[in-house]
């Protein structure tokens, strides 16, 4: 029989009943005769060294989903990631992640990655299938050929070995590099050039700091490092003897960083500038600085507050409140978000640091000790002139890394016809994006998960970055195709003595070991990095002084293009960033933190405008640019300006793969190529637009549509003053409630978790690590609007009013709360779900008959029913968790405090027989979270950390009146005086 014909025939044949007999025993045979037919099963021979089934491997490793270079713990089961961590040896992320890093297997597992090289065919302008050996034998003839014209390779930020790698193999072709990041915050740099003579990016040290001020620096999003900001957020969030950090932050629009302040200050847009100099005139003539002022004093005379608030909207008052605040504290002024990035931009950040030195941060707060390595990407205006080169013919060979221009560059530079006109474009990207499509010539590459590498984020810290598996699809990292095409490039033949990259890297870290582990052999180093994930130096302390030049500095209005009625603010997108994580489904699916949206764009549009404009929640609009007009629908919006509209980014993509194309709108393709007038980088905050409703209207879909708590007070406040007067009793929140039932008895453990409000920002990283750990499907938009959405964690967001009327934004995790007194275990006539002696509300999927009636009995509605069995496309269903049963339709599920973990750290402490050790088992969400808001452990222990947090007088129950007696306590948010 042919093995065609073996496969079709649905029987099990005597070989294949001896072949799973001899490999598994009788119970695989008995199991297999009613399943799919067994097409192979090859026991190991000789099974791989150190491989033992069911026990993990960790690969430490460096995420490169945007330039913060967070270190992680990639989990590994017989073969495949499942699992992103952040290692807690990284000083950048200290074990913590952000949804897009808690996302990354999903671009290694992407059903829709280029899985071969590929080339165009030129009759009918389609890629097509080639070998490897083909493709690189392409790329050498194109060099070995080429005239007059220039190669270029245009990549993301590669900074390490691979920066230099490039500078190599380039020198010899003549080329040229250009290091491209939509976001590379040029007006930072520029006014540090300015004010102290340093053209770089410095670290702010948030966590030192216990007053922040921002300037528009989305720092819990996408400005600079959010994950390592969200540590320094937490830190200043701590309360201690009464006391805790205070933040301000000042720009138009209220979005997921400025929610979180204790104060936002609605300044009209493109004048933070004159908020910060009339801050900078209040401390100088109170006499607050703490550093003599110099020229300084003389540039800031004209801005005083009663001025400035004439200019900005913003009261004088204020100004001289801030001004007194920020000069008595230990201090940090930020700005440079890409959202707020328009004509004036680098003034702004001229006004920032002038701020900053006369309170006496530099040094403290802001470190210039330690750049960041983003400070060495190409200028805007160096990709414009690139852009122009490749349209006027000048660019012969085109090499594109990790980037998308066609999607991020704005419409008005056309580079889709710039790249038209270069001879010969290679693509190494993994994925047919908008500028892949452009290319000759596709060489995919293994993605960082695949290969081996380093990266520097910042000067005192450089990541390794290794396989933590074997290539899923037929790629190879860039480095060696390259090496590869070099040998038989003419120029290159003598370039690298290295067959393979892996062996470049080691010879490049050779002389490094030398003066970082003195005495030590390379290979024992070389070890040791690659299991820890990083190395990390002490930089030496840099003199920074007033530069000369500032004086030089005039402050000018903010110039906007277009004649409408509205500011547009098109902002960056934490879950997608500049469109780059728009492929990957739990991105997609994870709400955004304000509108709680999934799938699609909005546009953001104040209360007041809306109803005088006769829209509501889902109206659509069209929106009139100067460079073109998008329809799109509304979200009614207190948090912005009633002068200003916002749309975000990342959305919009007409190619990218089937989970991000044709979903929302691209506003990079209508933004004008503006720039700052003085650093020359990209103006996002530069048009002025009109909004017309096109008189129709459908569902927004979200997973909120409630936007205020209805006086059920689940997410609770108490005022700073107020905390430590209750001498450590939670008062009457807490009081005893009387019971038919005695209270449940526990013998070694009682899990439970306390979560802190007033350190919750609201990213969802908490969510997209539930989805990860938990193998819970992602349904789609049409499901969500059904209200069929499967996270377990979700995010709940209420808009409150302050004392004064202003806006008060409240986010709060909801999940399973494991009640002592469930209402879902008396409804459900099967017993599939149980309260276990450990306090676990538990789960028996084969037990549970789908009657739904536990979901109905919820008082928190975190019970998830799967209308169907869910499909996860091949290779994405490599990602899922083994030690997780896979749900199918007709199941109830919901959280369980990560049960899988608990037994798994159990059975580790029976070996040496003992208990668990408190923080030894942590939950996904918990280990996720940036912000360190959730904590999880052994309620009986009264030592554990989640134990003494339960007792906090902040801690509270969520809707505890119905006597639930739920596992989870809150920590009420601090509220502080407003300025």
């Amino acid at each position: 029989m042919s093995r065609k014909e073996n496969k079709a025939n649905n029987g099990m044949k005597r070989r294949d009943f001896l072949k799973v007999l001899g490999v598994a025993g009788g119970t695989a045979a008995v199991a297999g005769s009613c399943s799919e037919p067994v097409e192979q099963l090859i026991p190991y021979v000789i099974p791989p060294e150190n491989f033992i089934p069911g026990v993990p491997k960790f690969y430490s490793t460096t995420c490169r989903e945007c330039s913060s270079g967070c270190g992680l713990v990639v989990k590994n089961r017989e073969g495949r990631a499942i699992k992103v961590e952040g290692s807690p040896e990284s000083p950048v992320n200290r074990g913590k992640t952000c949804a897009v890093g808690q996302a990354s297997l999903q671009g290694l597992y992407n059903p829709d990655r280029v899985r071969s090289p590929l080339r165009k065919n030129a009759e009918t302008r389609r890629l097509e299938p080639i070998g490897w050996k083909r493709g690189e034998e392409i790329l050498a003839e194109k060099l070995n050929s080429r005239s007059s014209g220039k190669v270029v390779y245009l990549s993301n930020n590669v900074s390490g070995t691979y920066s230099k790698f490039v500078a190599e193999f380039l020198k010899p072709l003549g080329g040229e590099h250009y290091v491209y990041e939509t976001f590379s915050h040029e007006p930072i740099r520029k006014a540090n050039s300015i004010v102290f003579g340093r053209d770089e990016i410095p670290s702010y040290r948030i966590d030192k700091a216990n007053y922040l001020l921002s300037f528009g620096a989305d720092y819990l999003e996408t400005w600079l490092s959010s994950v390592s900001n969200s540590i320094g957020y937490s830190e200043l969030r701590n309360i201690d003897h009464g006391k805790t950090g205070k933040v301000v932050h000042v720009e138009p629009r209220c979005g997921m960083t400025a929610s979180n302040a204790d104060t936002w200050i609605s300044a009209k847009p493109g004048t933070e500038q004159y908020v910060a100099l009339g801050i900078a005139n209040s401390m100088i003539s109170k006499g607050f600085n703490k550093v003599a002022p110099g020229p300084i004093a003389a540039m800031v005379s004209r801005y005083s507050p009663k001025k400035v608030a004439e200019l900005t909207d913003v009261p004088a008052d204020t100004i001289e409140k801030i001004a007194r605040d920020f000069a008595t504290s230990r201090s940090l002024a930020i700005g440079g978000g890409a959202a707020n990035t328009g004509s004036n931009a680098t003034e702004t950040m001229v006004a920032v640091n002038i701020l900053n030195y006369l309170a006496g941060n530099i040094g403290r707060t802001v470190d210039f000790s330690d750049p960041l390595s983003i400070s060495d990407a190409s200028t805007f205006s160096e990709i414009e002139r690139l852009v122009e080169e490749m349209r006027s013919g000048r660019v012969e060979v085109l090499i594109l890394h990790n980037v998308n221009p066609v999607f991020t560059l704005p419409g008005e530079l056309k580079i889709s016809e710039a790249l038209e006109k270069v001879p010969f474009v290679v693509s190494l990207s993994s994925f047919l994006d908008e500028t892949s499509d452009k290319a000759h010539l596709i060489l995919p590459e293994s993605t960082s998960f695949e290969s081996w590498g380093d990266y520097s984020p910042k000067k005192s810290v450089t990541g390794i970055i290794q396989p933590v598996m074997r290539p899923v699809f037929n790629t190879k990292s860039p480095g060696d195709a390259l090496i590869s095409v070099s040998k038989n490039v003419e120029a290159l033949k003598n370039t690298f003595d290295s067959k393979k990259y892996y062996d470049y890297l080691r010879n490049s870290w050779k002389n490094r070991a030398a003066v970082l582990s003195p005495g030590t052999s390379f290979e024992k180093f070389w070890e040791n990095l690659v299991v820890k994930g990083s190395v990390t130096t002490i930089p030496a302390p840099v003199n920074v002084a007033l530069s000369s030049s500032i004086s030089s500095i005039s402050f000018s209005e903010p110039q906007f293009r277009g004649e409408g009625d509205f500011h547009l603010i098109a902002y960056p997108s934490y879950r997608f960033l500049d469109g780059r994580g728009a492929n990957k489904p739990w991105l997609q699916e994870l709400p955004d933190a304000l509108t709680t949206s999934v799938w699609d764009s909005w546009l953001e549009i104040n209360p007041s405008v809306a109803a005088k404009m006769g829209l509501e929640d889902g109206s659509y609009v069209k929106v009139d640019t100067p460079g073109g007009s998008f329809e799109v629908q509304v979200f009614v919006y207190e948090g912005i300006r009633p002068d200003t509209v916002a749309v975000p980014l990342g959305q919009g993509h007409t190619s990218y793969g089937r989970y991000a194309k044709g979903r929302g709108v691209n506003p990079f393709a209508l933004l004008p190529a503006a720039t700052d007038a003085l650093s020359g980088g990209l103006s996002l905050l530069s048009t002025k637009v009109s909004v017309s409703s096109l008189r129709k209207r459908d569902l927004l879909v979200r997973t909120q549509y409630t936007k205020t708590q209805g006086d059920r007070h689940v997410a609770k406040t108490v005022a700073l003053d107020q905390i430590g007067h209750h001498n450590g009793h939670h008062g009457s929140e807490h009081s005893e409630h009387p019971d038919f039932y005695p209270d449940l008895k526990y013998a070694k453990y009682r899990w439970g978790m306390a979560i802190d409000l007033n350190k919750c920002t609201g990213c969802g990283a908490c969510v997209t690590a539930c989805y990860a750990e938990n193998n819970i499907p992602f349904v789609g938009k049409k499901q969500v609007a059904k209200r069929r959405e499967m996270n377990w964690i979700r995010i709940e967001r209420f808009f409150e009013k302050n004392s004064d009327g202003s806006l008060d934004v409240r986010f709060l995790p909801m999940l399973c709360q494991q009640c002592g007194n469930a209402p879902c275990e008396p409804v459900c006539p099967v017993f599939a779900t149980y309260h276990n002696h450990e306090g676990l509300n538990g789960m028996i999927y084969n037990r549970c008959v789908g009657t739904r009636y536990c979901a109905n009995n919820c008082t928190y509605k975190v019970r998830r029913f799967n209308w169907y069995t869910y499909k996860f496309p091949e290779p994405l269903n490599w990602q899922l968790n083994p030690d997780v049963t896979v749900r199918s339709s007709g199941i109830m599920e919901k959280c369980t405090f990560c049960v899988q973990r608990i037994s798994h750290g159990k059975d580790l402490a029976k070996d040496e027989g003992r208990l668990l050790r408190d923080r030894e088992v942590l939950t996904a969400c918990e280990q996720a979270c940036p912000s360190d808001a959730i904590v999880f452990g052994n309620l009986l222990d009264e030592k554990s950390r989640a134990s003494v947090l339960s007792g906090d007088e902040r801690g509270y129950k969520v809707l505890e009146v119905v006597n639930t007696k739920p596992e989870i306590t809150y920590l009420k948010k601090v509220k502080q005086e407003r300025v």
